[in-house]
């Protein structure tokens, strides 16, 4: 007769096999290989590439409650417990506690960044958690959305992301693309329904090498020097031009105008030249302490001069007053830009410096187009002699520049130059995600890409009202203020590899006031607020260098601990338990086999001793051999 298995039998047979030994080998084999192959891909893609495609994916994860269900299994069929199974109690409910500890800091913990220039304060930090702000300059309101990070903050591309949509009044949002990695892209067409002249130019050895587009009335960077393109509609002002000579190094002539509440000073350059002028009844003396023709920017970020022509004349000049004496710097290019140093007791007090000539063309390079089209070049070089040539396109001439050749590569006379976002294969360490954004209020639409935290350079106008937009993390505020006072690299000796790196930070809490001074390196971590703060990363690519803090709040970090404890603490039990159980079993069989001789003994008196003991070591099992050879049945108890 047939037996069918009841449903209690069949619910016993499976919580057996996802509690057996074998199951949780698999599991252990599968997790092993699987942090071996993130270890591997890690040295190549990077530690957040590793962390998003194995530690923090799904199936991970699933291998991870596999092992927690195998490990609750194990006990539960085991259930009730006897005293020499102690140990493997408490280990396998110390698994399971660890196991809840990574729970309570995947889902409670706080785990972010905060990006801090020298010199700079910052009260939030930002956690991986996308978000796109618009804001209306108009009336100052402002939307915030979250974003999807499994979409937004991914490594692969979307490129129908179905969303959000959200709104700010009359303005609807919709996210319509993703890029993982992006960098800007800037091409120039010739479709521009108004006329636009623009040339792409290069200076470099071969006449080819990183070229740049300039178009009409612009100046620009082309390798060490600076180009402009002027478009001569009269052919009498184009042969003046031509004809023109430099008569040679320029004078320090010029004027220095001071504005001081209401009250207005002109003061010829020479007259205030390593000279103390005093201003007026204001109490003021102003003295120029350097006069540069062509200001530069030099190594270390100091100004110096590069020729004798008035390209960016410049001056540097002392002001001595009631406070002390302060520094300027007065660009005549720039009327509008003063840049001052030393102190802040003058913000009343404006400085200017008109230069003779400062109006005309004075870039290096001038590009000059008559009305026939033809393209002829000026160059200035620092001996004061001027040089000009007629230049076809696509033709590499000779400059006055030692190594260098100019060339006009490209002509187009309907230019537009056009920018965008472009995807970079594969996704970069220090990636620059891109959103595709749609921005629609009544007829009127825009749409643009918009980079993490690079937003765009002016406001974008929608049906008349300007919006500002940014895409970047959510910021969470720190409850304290934190400044980097300075940041410290230590390189290996004789070399510019960086050995370590460590901020020198000031902590103000925001509750009491207390100001502290706190190091943070690799190896030395602060804690404030709750919050734990880890040197991480730096770049120092810009005129200040930028220090890079992990923030991080681990309320599991205790029950993790606590399981780790309690694991060693099983194990040990485990261990003194099972060596307890050999020695009584040694005893015990030693004792039997005592037992077992003197049996064998009273049955055959005569028997030698030492053989009958022989012959029991020889057969424990089956019996004892007889001096007949027939087989004596061992004793049973």
């Amino acid at each position: 007769m047939a037996r069918h298995s009841s449903p209690m039998t069949g619910s016993r047979r499976i919580i057996r096999t996802v509690a057996s030994l074998w199951f949780a080998a698999l599991l252990l084999v599968l997790l092993l290989v699987a942090m071996a192959c993130a270890t591997v891909f890690e040295s190549t893609r990077g530690s957040q590439q590793a962390l998003a495609f194995f530690y923090r994916s799904w199936w991970f994860q699933m291998l991870l409650g596999l092992l927690g269900v195998n490990v609750a299994g194990a006990l539960v069929v085991r259930y009730p417990f006897s005293r020499r199974q102690i140990g493997f109690v408490i280990t396998h409910s110390a698994i399971l506690v660890t196991l809840a500890g990574t729970l309570v800091t995947k889902y409670l913990g706080v785990d972010g960044q905060v990006g801090i220039a020298e010199g700079e304060t910052v009260r939030h930090f930002s956690v991986p958690e996308p978000t796109l702000t618009v804001a209306n300059r108009d009336d100052q309101s402002r939307s915030t959305t979250g974003l999807d990070a499994g979409v937004f903050a991914g490594f692969r591309s979307v490129e129908d992301t179905g969303g959000p949509i959200s709104s700010l009044g009359q303005l609807q949002i919709e996210v319509q693309r993703y890029l993982p990695d992006s960098t800007v892209s800037e091409r120039m067409t010739n479709d521009n329904p108004h006329g636009q002249l623009a040339v792409e130019v290069s200076l470099s050895p071969s006449g080819r090498d990183h070229p740049i587009w300039v178009s009409a009335g612009e100046t620009l960077g082309v390798g060490p020097l600076t180009v402009t393109l002027r478009a001569v509609q009269d052919a009498a002002e184009l042969a003046r031009l031509l004809e023109e000579e430099l008569s040679g190094e320029e004078e320090a002539g010029g004027v220095v105008k001071v504005a001081y509440r209401g009250s207005a000073f002109e003061i010829p350059l020479a007259d205030c030249t390593d000279e103390q002028v005093p201003l007026g009844e204001t109490g003021y003396a102003i003295r120029v302490l350097r006069y540069l023709p062509h200001a530069t920017v030099g190594p270390n970020n100091k100004l110096t001069n590069a020729s004798d022509q008035p390209v960016n004349p410049a001056i540097e000049v002392e002001l001595n007053g009631p406070e002390g004496a302060e520094k300027l710097l007065a660009f005549a290019r720039f009327p509008d830009f003063m840049s001052m140093h030393g102190g802040e007791h003058t913000k009343d007090l404006k400085v200017t410096f008109v230069a003779p000539g400062a109006t005309a063309s004075t870039t290096p390079i001038e590009i000059l187009e008559g009305p026939d089209a033809m393209l002829h070049v000026r160059f200035r070089h620092g001996g004061g002699g001027l040089a000009t040539r007629e230049v076809s396109v696509g033709e590499a001439i000779e400059s006055p520049w030692s190594g260098l050749k100019f060339a006009v590569l490209r002509r187009f006379d309907h230019a537009r130059l056009v920018r965008g976002v472009v995807p970079v294969e594969p996704v970069r360490e220090t990636r620059v995600p891109a959103v595709f954004v749609r921005l629609s209020a009544g007829d009127d639409t825009k749409r643009l890409w918009l980079q993490k935290y690079r937003p765009p350079a002016r406001p974008v106008p929608v049906n008349g009202i300007p919006y500002d937009l940014v895409f970047r993390d959510k910021q969470i505020p720190l409850g304290f203020d934190m400044t980097l006072d300075r940041f410290r690299i230590g390189y290996y000796p004789g070399t510019r590899r960086p050995r370590s790196y460590e901020s020198h930070v000031t902590v103000v809490d925001a509750e009491t006031g207390r100001t502290q001074s706190r190091v943070i390196s690799m190896n030395n971590p602060t804690k404030h607020g709750g919050y734990s703060l880890y040197q991480s990363s730096y770049r120092d690519d810009g005129p200040r260098p930028v220090s890079f803090l992990s923030v991080s709040r681990d309320p599991g970090q205790a029950v993790v601990f606590a399981g780790y404890i309690a694991v060693m603490a099983g194990m040990v039990v485990v261990l003194i338990t099972r060596i307890g159980e050999r020695r009584k079993v040694g005893r015990g069989s030693a004792g039997g086999e005592a037992q077992m001789r003197d049996r064998v003994d009273d049955k055959h008196p005569a028997m030698d001793t030492q053989k009958s003991t022989a012959d029991l070591q020889t057969y424990p099992q089956g019996g004892a051999k007889h001096r007949d050879s027939e087989p004596v049945a061992a004793p049973q108890e």
